[in-house]
């Protein structure tokens, strides 16, 4: 399946048919916050998009302090970066650029729609993210990049995809899927949230860091699994020294992993701002496209 052809499954689709079969085009939305990681969200979204035969609306979203309602603080903040950032118009812009660009590369992008939602970026997820199956988001850059991220794992609890910082994926991402298991339930609503994806996966291996004597987490990610109809592959495996997230970086590089998904934070915000370790460090520093949800 082309892209050309992904994008046009929403106009061929009758609407009650599809009410009546339960069917529905899955609905991807990369998120441009940033000029910067602008390619890689838009080529890892389209591989998204055509794993699932989804549609693709790319769409713009960053603070503007002339429509927010915030303290005073954070309106001159966001006036602050003007100094280094260039004005909204000048953000926006150079962003756009990078979307006609990407679109002109390649046939059959032409049908990608752009939105731009410019104003208080916390309005502009909700508007955005309402009904969107999976939001690709860069997982790093400017300061609305960082808040974007944060207003979606935090408070619209989506399913994100997060690229590599700057770099475009090579070849399929799920060409082998390793999938962070711990019985919990961010990583339980992540899997459900990602099926439709996992479906598609080549090989996944589930891998449990430090289960107990009984294995009994390992158990419990079989059961998961089965239950979603996904064929696995389930290994324990020991951090020893190292933190959990490096185990995991460590194996998933030794096993030749091209994803990683997991659950995003156990816990809330505030709480994560002091506990929240194994995500943050897996966003700073793995080197693989990344699924996760709060």
């Amino acid at each position: 399946m082309t892209l050309s052809d992904t994008l046009s499954l929403e106009e061929d689709i009758n609407p009650d048919s599809a009410r009546a079969t339960g069917s529905r085009v899955p609905t991807i939305v990369v998120v441009l916050p940033d000029a910067d990681t602008a390619q890689a969200c838009l080529d890892l979204g389209e591989i998204a998009a055509v794993a699932v035969g989804g549609a693709i609306t790319a769409v713009h979203i960053g603070a503007d302090p002339t429509k927010m309602i915030a303290d005073t603080e954070e309106i001159n903040l966001q006036f602050l970066r003007e100094r280094y950032e260039g004005t909204v118009k000048e953000r926006v812009s150079r962003i756009k650029s990078v979307f006609d660009q990407w679109t002109t590369a390649k046939a059959g992008r032409d049908k990608i729609v752009w939105r731009d939602c410019t104003g208080d970026v916390d309005h502009c997820v909700t508007h955005e993210s309402e009904t969107a199956d999976l939001l690709v988001v860069p997982r790093t850059g400017s300061l609305d990049a960082r808040d974007v991220v944060h207003t979606i794992l935090f408070r619209e609890h989506k399913l994100c995809l997060l690229p590599t910082y700057r770099q475009s994926v090579a070849g399929d991402f799920l060409n082998h899927v390793l999938v962070a298991w711990k019985p919990e339930d961010n990583i339980r609503r992540t899997l459900d949230a990602a099926a439709r994806w996992l479906a598609h996966a080549r090989k996944i291996t589930v891998v449990c860091v430090d289960d107990d004597k009984q294995g009994s987490a390992e158990a419990e990610a079989i059961e998961q699994l089965s239950r979603l109809a996904i064929r696995t592959t389930t290994v324990a495996i020991r951090s020893g020294p190292e933190s959990v997230a490096d185990a995991l970086i460590g194996y998933a590089a030794s096993i030749g992993a091209t994803c990683i998904v997991a659950g995003a934070y156990r816990h809330g915000e505030l709480v994560e701002m002091v506990w929240g370790k194994v995500t943050r460090h897996l966003i700073a520093h793995a080197q693989l496209p990344l699924f996760m949800m709060h």
